[in-house]
């Protein structure tokens, strides 16, 4: 019977490590789901430790090259017949692709996560951003299906690429270490020795005119009865399989929810800010998890996100989404998140949504509502399926 393989190895970046662990759950998510007789492969790097598996019906095996020399290698059309006859899918445009006949039995989807590349390649790098591009051109010439997480991200490759390209959308899961963790005085006891407070906001947002940290921070220091802001930032880009899957872990090297502009410093903050202000340097995939679950908001000033993967956790973990009609975030909460379109505006949510009288225990209702939307076996399954139908 056939075997569905993921691509391990995700395209390098700030949301590397994100979309390593989201493959990780992915793979067992569809062997899990799979058909009777059916199983999951991942394929991983040389030098990858190769994560164990809870379903018997996955394994991991490594390719022979590193990953640093698959964004070079993969470009060219003969590194893809050693997937010659099977079904792949890739969480990201990284994965080998040639010119193929009508009757050849390969299967190919890859999904474009985000739409960075196009919308705002400054938050990418030129270079990354251009790789990139190159990659889903690929995708679009060679794959069978091309997929994307949101309407918004689809949107914009039909914009670039024409309103005849079947683009399907498949909704995208948190990875496990951006959800709740199981236990939460486990979780209390990591926010304490980061150092964050009882009453928190939690933002990715950096400073500039995409960022908009200023938002938050001018709102902070008008307000000195808002709660204390907590700024998620990434570590530098590196390894991405460090630990398990099995033992809850995921990589040591980069977080997922990619600096949205030149983050502040500490003592850069105004008199009024001191104090208020907690910077996390991400080197942990799971603190994300334990930031996002301890917050009563999540605050998205930016104008533009990458997959969203923040997002998906917080609602997760019941904690609202408040942010500029970024459509991918918009799109990702729906009710179980709040607008606001200028600085002024955002302010003045901000104390709505966290002042005596807030509104926050609705809102919470309705983010673990929409949480229920999104789910690896849902998102392995209706893989199964699309495959089963091409």
């Amino acid at each position: 019977m056939a075997t569905l393989t993921l691509i391990g190895e995700p395209m390098p970046g700030l949301e590397a490590a994100a979309h390593a662990a989201a493959a990780l759950d992915l793979t067992e998510a569809i062997a899990r789901v799979a058909p009777r007789g059916c199983s999951a492969r991942l394929l991983l790097a040389h030098g990858s430790e190769l994560p164990t598996f809870a379903s018997p019906r996955a394994r991991a095996e490594t390719l022979p090259m590193r990953a640093n020399l698959l964004p070079f290698l993969w470009r060219t059309g003969p590194t893809a017949r050693p997937l010659d006859d099977e079904f792949v899918h890739a969480v990201t445009p990284l994965v080998p692709l040639r010119a193929r006949h009508e009757d050849d039995a390969t299967q190919t989807s890859v999904t474009v996560p985000h739409a960075l590349a196009w919308l705002a390649p400054e938050l990418m790098g030129a270079s990354e951003a251009r790789q990139y591009r190159a990659f889903v051109k690929r995708a679009l010439r060679f794959a069978d299906a091309v997929l994307t997480p949101t309407h918004a991200v689809a949107t914009v490759l039909h914009e670039h690429y024409g309103l005849d390209l079947p683009v399907q959308v498949l909704p995208l899961a948190a990875p496990s270490a951006f959800s709740r963790p199981l236990d939460e005085d486990v979780a209390s006891a990591r926010r304490a020795e980061l150092g964050l407070p009882e009453r928190y906001v939690v933002t990715t947002a950096g400073r500039g005119a995409r960022g908009r940290l200023e938002w938050i921070l001018d709102a902070m220091a008008a307000d000195p009865a808002l709660p204390d802001l907590v700024v998620l930032q990434s570590a530098a880009p590196g390894s991405v399989h460090k630990s398990t899957h099995a033992s809850g872990g995921a990589s040591t090297a980069t977080a997922g929810a990619p600096a949205q502009g030149s983050a502040p410093a500490l003592t850069e903050m105004g008199e009024g800010l001191q104090g208020r202000v907690h910077q996390v340097q991400v080197t942990e995939l799971t603190d994300m998890g334990v930031v996002l679950s301890g917050a009563l908001l999540l605050a998205l000033p930016q104008e533009f996100l990458g997959t969203g993967y923040e997002v998906l956790g917080a609602l997760d973990a019941g904690v609202p989404v408040l942010h500029s009609e970024c459509p991918v975030a918009g799109e990702l909460a729906l009710d179980a998140g709040t607008t606001a379109d200028s600085a002024g505006a955002f302010a003045h949510e901000l104390t709505r949504l966290t002042g005596p009288e807030a509104e926050l225990d609705s809102l919470r209702v309705l983010a673990e509502d929409r949480s229920r939307s999104f789910s690896w076996a849902t998102t392995a399954w209706q893989l199964w399926e699309l495959h089963a139908a091409l």
